[in-house]
């Protein structure tokens, strides 16, 4: 996948999961800290991603690290809150969802040091 298409698919896919929460960063009867912190920092991590990505990908790699850090971290939390005491089986099946998409959205994102599986990693057959 291109530079330029996984900053389109990182941009869209932050709209998607935390578009609708933009106006509680906003609600005076917002006061946990960590909701601000979860849905502030991910939408603003999700947009600078994007943006290197898209303007600069090879200065990216620690904003690529910041992203996978961030979304495995925040992801498994949510995915193990989720499942201890879920308020309905449909909103643990979508936040499953959500979670495994993110997860998959990392492995994008993480930088091909290693990998062979990224158009910009190239193995040689010249012998």
């Amino acid at each position: 996948m291109s530079e330029r298409v996984l900053a389109i698919v990182v941009l869209g896919w932050t709209l998607v999961s935390w578009g609708g929460r933009i106006g509680l960063l906003a609600d005076a009867e917002l006061t946990d800290p960590g909701d601000l912190l979860r849905i502030g920092g991910s939408l603003l991590i999700g947009w600078v991603t994007s943006g290197i990505l898209w303007w600069a990908p090879d200065r990216a790699n620690e904003v690529r690290w910041l992203f996978v850090a961030w979304t495995v971290v925040l992801w498994t939390r949510s995915f193990v809150v989720t499942w201890l005491d879920p308020p309905s089986l449909a909103f643990a099946l979508v936040h499953t969802v959500l979670a495994i998409g993110w997860f998959l959205l990392a492995w994008q994102v993480a930088p091909a040091t290693g990998r062979r599986d990224r158009e910009d990693v190239r193995v040689s057959t010249d012998a």
